[in-house]
């Protein structure tokens, strides 16, 4: 009698069981990282754009985003792919291809010290592209596993899994517009300066400061920015010279990630949390930490990624037209 060759004789040592669910369990794992990643990257998705642009790889804005975008969307449809098992070994080598491709982009960030976040969980979790590097040579081996176990086998489900799997797809190409991304934003390139009027902000935690009305040193910033946190003890330094203006660092990180940052370092200026469209505003196409002197709402003069000393504020300070702004 010939033998069903899905069964396994008596005694048998279950290896081909083992090689069924072993990458289904991979493949899910895998599925569910993408799916979380997809939608904490669109409902950042502004964040995401300039975690990519800092990567140096893709500078036009409009290819940016839409590189972007389609990550979202593939990532989606990945992820729902491997969920459902559709055709495994395709979907794996795509993902596989995905996390080759992710790897490299971020070890030439981490080689080239150009960013300082990987962008692969939005901002829920901040890890350096070298960090980013080996969890993503980690995925690429668990993909290569579930792939070496896998098969392509036609199902009955098989049409079912695969209108899921695209459906997943557009979804994700949705995800950001329902998140709040404005389409516009793929054809409008981020202003090259922030504009020369900064008018009242609306600082969330600490004395509420009047930007109108002297002179001010705004320091925009992230807490969880490793220039930022390096950068605190010089801003404290101008913070106690007593000449210079009264510093304010704004952000856009919520309140317990803001006290934290507080307990931790120490600054001797507040920090106080704006709405994310005014940090983007005033960041620009910038870099954190940005430093804008202002007199009586108008910008005099910003550095990027450097902390001005006292007789660099004090030279910006004897500017005889306000209206100018100039960059450090």
């Amino acid at each position: 009698m010939t033998q069903d060759p899905t069964t396994f004789p008596p005694g048998s040592t279950g290896s081909r069981g083992r090689h069924l669910w072993v990458p289904r369990v991979l493949s899910g794992a895998l599925g569910v990282i993408l799916l979380t990643a997809a939608v904490l990257k669109a409902a950042d998705m502004a964040l995401f754009v300039r975690q990519m642009g800092a990567y140096g790889i893709v500078s036009q804005h409009t290819l940016l985003v839409l590189s972007a975008w389609g990550v979202i969307a593939l990532e989606c449809a990945l992820g729902v792919g491997l969920v459902v098992a559709y055709r495994p070994r395709f979907i794996l080598t795509l993902t596989a291809m995905l996390f080759l491709t992710f790897m490299g982009a971020t070890t030439w960030a981490w080689l080239r010290g150009s960013a300082d976040q990987c962008g692969c969980f939005g901002d829920w979790l901040n890890h350096s592209p070298g960090e980013a590097a080996l969890g993503n040579l980690i995925l690429l081996a668990g993909t290569l596993l579930a792939w070496v176990w896998s098969t392509d086998a036609k199902t009955p489900r098989a049409r079912g899994r695969a209108w899921a799997t695209g459906m997943a797809c557009l979804i994700g190409v949705a995800l950001p517009v329902v998140f709040g991304f404005p389409i516009s934003t793929v054809m409008q390139s981020p202003p090259k300066k922030v504009r020369g009027e900064l008018g009242r902000l609306e600082f969330q935690g600490g004395d509420v400061i009047d930007l109108n009305q002297g002179d001010h040193l705004v320091i925009v910033m992230g807490t969880d920015c490793a220039h930022c946190q390096e950068a605190v003890p010089s801003l404290n330094m101008l913070t106690e010279v007593s000449d210079l203006p009264p510093l304010v660092a704004v952000c856009h990180n919520s309140a317990p990630e803001r006290e934290q940052f507080i307990d931790v370092f120490q600054p001797f200026f507040q920090v106080s949390q704006i709405s994310e469209n005014d940090f983007w505003r005033l960041l620009a196409d910038g870099d954190m930490p940005r430093t804008i002197l202002v007199r009586d709402g108008r910008m005099i003069q910003v550095w990027d990624q450097i902390i001005p000393d006292e007789d660099a504020v004090r030279a910006a300070l004897a500017v005889s037209d306000p209206g100018v702004l100039s960059e450090g």
